[in-house]
């Protein structure tokens, strides 16, 4: 483990104390990220960590149990009458009229006890992390350190749409800083909202490689992990992943080339019945394996042969660079931002461009055949890998937990 350790405040000698914020703790990439910097902020570098969540989903918080017990949790919902009809429609069982009387009724009530629950715990803290940038409106008249973490491309999710670019530009003002986890995102935020230019820094997702390598090497007791195959970790949403660009393209590679790997996708998601089908209809059903939501993929990330990604835009995908410290060859779609970031811009896997059905196809052959190309991409990632780690970003974060200059 690194030997950067947390300084204590000047003024009373104790641990920072960063209380965290997120408005729901489910199963995404954003709430992956959260976990990995909360329990190594309080595990290897003790500071005093608060985590806290603007509505509780019970059993529908896959991660909770992996959060460290140094990770003090409180949630400002929780009550079932509070929380039953949000519920409801996280799960897509709300009636309309159910989903009218939440939204009308209880999200003010809610919106209230959040707030509330935030102003009690700031009077406790030094830095405030807004992880998915949802509390602004809660924390303009907080006189703390105020940090907000992005995770998404400014262009793609504000372009066209005056109404969000109007409530961003009030959000980012709540703010001391806004960490954005790509250099192309950073320089996207730079420049659509140039008035808040100096705000913008970039720190890349980190990553504890020892902790993922013990993770990687866990036994799963399924006998599909023994077979040849691809693998893509990805929601299946096609609003911003394009998982089907990828199965068209499997379907080429099966169909003309005939190549014998099976191609399984983990992760869930409201477009996996129009997947499932397509497959169906390109006729590679019987070896698309859809292995729905796996709480600990890295053993199958471990264990493939090569790491698909295809999307339509992204952030910084973890998945990306969990599989690039894991030592796979790695094809994903050349989209906003983060792909071409992790992969040094192809020197490190390859980029084929977003929707391309057949130069994905062709990037994934050249990649199975070309015994050359592979030992160059892995070489290329061993200096890669390293700016992915907590290692290389423990100095930056504390800099930035304090209000000093060194990003």
């Amino acid at each position: 483990m690194q030997s950067f350790q947390s300084k204590e405040t000047k003024s009373d000698k104790r641990p920072l104390r960063l209380l965290f914020l997120l408005s729901r703790f489910l199963d995404g990439g954003i709430d992956t990220v959260l976990l990995e910097y909360v329990n190594h902020l309080a595990d290897h570098l003790h500071y005093d960590v608060t985590l806290g969540i603007g509505i509780c989903y019970g059993d529908l918080e896959v991660y909770r149990p992996k959060l460290s017990p140094r990770v003090k949790v409180v949630y400002f919902n929780q009550s079932p009458f509070l929380t039953r009809l949000s519920r409801q429609r996280i799960e897509k069982r709300a009636s309309f009229f159910a989903a009218s009387i939440d939204e009308i009724l209880f999200v003010p009530l809610r919106r209230l006890a959040t707030q509330r629950g935030i102003y009690k715990l700031s009077r406790q803290a030094d830095a405030i992390i807004d992880f998915d940038c949802r509390a602004y409106a809660f924390l303009h008249h907080i006189r703390k350190r105020k940090i907000a973490f992005f995770h998404f491309s400014f262009d793609q999710v504000l372009k066209n749409n005056p109404k969000r670019m109007n409530r961003m530009k009030k959000g980012l003002a709540a703010y001391h800083k806004v960490v954005t986890i790509s250099r192309a995102m950073c320089e996207e935020g730079r420049k659509m909202f140039p008035q808040f230019k100096e705000k913008f820094i970039l720190l890349y997702n980190a990553k504890d490689e020892q902790l993922l390598a013990e993770y990687a090497e866990k036994t799963i007791d399924n006998p599909l992990i023994q077979r040849p195959y691809l693998l893509a970790v990805e929601r299946l949403e096609e609003s911003q992943k394009d998982l089907s660009t990828l199965i068209r393209a499997y379907s080429l590679l099966v169909h003309e080339h005939h190549i014998s790997e099976g191609l399984y996708i983990i992760g869930k998601g409201k477009d996996e019945a129009q997947l499932k089908q397509l497959a169906k209809t390109l006729q590679v059903a019987d070896k698309v394996v859809f292995l729905g939501f796996q709480p600990t993929p890295l053993p199958w990330i471990s264990h493939c042969k090569i790491f698909v990604h295809s999307a339509k835009f992204e952030g910084l995908p973890t998945v990306l660079i969990e599989a690039l410290l894991l030592d796979k060859l790695i094809v994903a779609t050349d989209c906003p931002t983060g792909p071409r970031e992790i992969l040094d811009h192809g020197r490190c896997g390859l980029l084929p461009p977003v929707g391309d059905a057949p130069a994905f196809a062709a990037a994934v052959l050249q990649l199975l055949n070309d015994k050359s190309l592979q030992q160059r991409l892995l070489s290329a990632a061993e200096e890669q890998k390293k700016i992915f780690t907590f290692a290389h970003i423990d100095r930056q974060l504390h800099a930035l937990f304090l209000g000093e200059t060194m990003y």
